[in-house]
This record gives structure tokens, sequence and C-alpha cells, in this order.
């Protein structure tokens, strides 16, 4: 919800979007969004299962978007850590370049990182949440055969935290290597993931965080890692990122 309302926003993203649901439910029906946001998005009226690839490729056929935003996660509901985190980014991939779409993922950080604490912890809670590291991870590998080398950028957010950003692109960093952790709100995710869009970066996979909590990942990695990447402007984190080899 919160990358929808960003990337239709006045101001911020002025894009227009389709929301897509497994529970056929829009988010939004109950939200009061200022009339210009809410023109700009439309909800898709149909379930789209990311287990169910037949039901991604018959929405996509029918919206025809040029960037799809991934961000779906195991839930009681919704189906386990492979088969969303895994399964689903597979599927969604696939329908992505049956139709020429590009593929942002939203995974995780610390997925690289299965000796951090981060890792171990989040890999371990169980039930339909369990080893949802190790589906994250297979997610990403899938993605990137899927797609090729410019067809995908792998966003992997800290800890979600409550309360929203006062600091907006200027308390955030972006890194890459996997060493080093953090917590971002719910909305500077968003900000980070509309900034990915605008800037059309494509092949890269990068870390996000709030400056201020960033911590390392294990003992031997150091803060600074030397791969932070800050800009004013969310759009412009990504200019000087390394592409994935």
């Amino acid at each position: 919800m919160a990358v929808a309302e960003s990337l239709a926003t006045d101001g911020v993203g002025e894009m227009n979007g389709v929301i897509m649901t497994r529970s056929s439910k829009d988010p939004f029906k109950i939200i009061k969004l200022p009339p210009s946001t809410k023109n700009r998005l439309i909800f898709y009226d149909g379930s789209v299962d990311v287990r169910d690839y037949d039901s991604i490729l018959t929405a996509f056929k029918q919206t025809k978007p040029s960037v799809v935003v991934f961000a779906a996660s195991a839930s009681k509901q919704g189906g386990n850590s492979f088969q969303v985190d895994g399964l689903g980014a597979s599927n969604v991939a696939r329908a992505c370049k049956s139709v020429g779409a590009k593929l942002i993922l939203i995974s995780a950080l610390a997925v690289d990182r299965p000796d951090s604490r981060s890792f171990q912890v989040t890999n371990t809670i169980g039930g339909y949440l369990d080893k949802i590291m190790d589906a994250k991870l297979q997610g990403e590998k899938n993605v990137k055969d899927i797609m090729g080398k410019d067809g995908y950028m792998i966003i992997r957010p800290g800890v979600l935290l409550n309360g929203k950003t006062t600091k907006g692109a200027n308390g955030i960093e972006l890194n890459q290597g996997d060493t080093i952790g953090g917590g971002i709100s719910r909305d500077e995710l968003a900000g980070v993931v509309v900034g990915a869009l605008q800037n059309g970066i494509q092949g890269v996979t990068v870390e996000v965080y709030r400056k201020s909590t960033a911590t390392k990942l294990q003992p031997e990695f150091a803060v600074p890692s030397g791969n932070e990447l800050t800009a004013s402007a969310y759009k412009d984190l990504f200019n000087n990122a390394k592409k994935d080899i």
C-alpha cells in the first residue's frame, strides 16, 4: 500500500499504477487518498495469487505493466515461505519476462549472510515463515536467472520500523555486499522503490536502512563498509550503484 500510494502521489512519483492482491480486495477501499493520487491508481478486479502462474500471466496480459513491484511474502492466508517468497517470486519473474515488463523484487537484508544473527533469527521463526531467508535467497537467484542482467532490481530492506520518516532520502543509506544491517520505515522503503522506478536502474541488488541504525551484520565487518550510497533524493541513491556480476 505504501508503494502504491507513493508512486501515485503529487510531487513524489506522479505515476500510474495497478494494484493486485491475492484476496481480490482493494486495500484502499476504506482509505482516503487525495483525488489526484487516487485517480492514478486502478485496482485489478481479480485474484492474483503468486503461487499460480496462470493467474499472474492473465493479469499482466490484461494490464500490460512496464514495471512490476513484487511485495508479497509468506502469510497464514497466502502460503508459506517457499510457496510465496521462493516460487512466487519466480512465477512473477516468468510472467514479467513473457510480457516484457521489468521487475523490482523486495527481498530482505542479510539473505547472503547465513552466519549472521539476523539471518538465523529470521530463518528459524517456524510455521509458515520457517526458513524464509532461504526461500528469499532462492527467489532472488531465480529472478536473476529468469530476467537476465538488465531486467530486474532487487531491494533488500532492513527491519521494518513503526512510524514515518522525518528526513526522507537524507536519512536513508543504500549499501552493497550485505554486510550492514539496520531498520527502515514502510514509507521510507516505498520512497526507495519509487526512486528505483524513477532512476530506471536495472541489474542491481542493494540493501537499504536508515543511516542512524547502521550496524555490522557480523563481527568481522566494518561500519562504514565503503559501499554506502547516499543522496538527497530517492532516485539519486542509485546513481553510483554497482551492477551485479
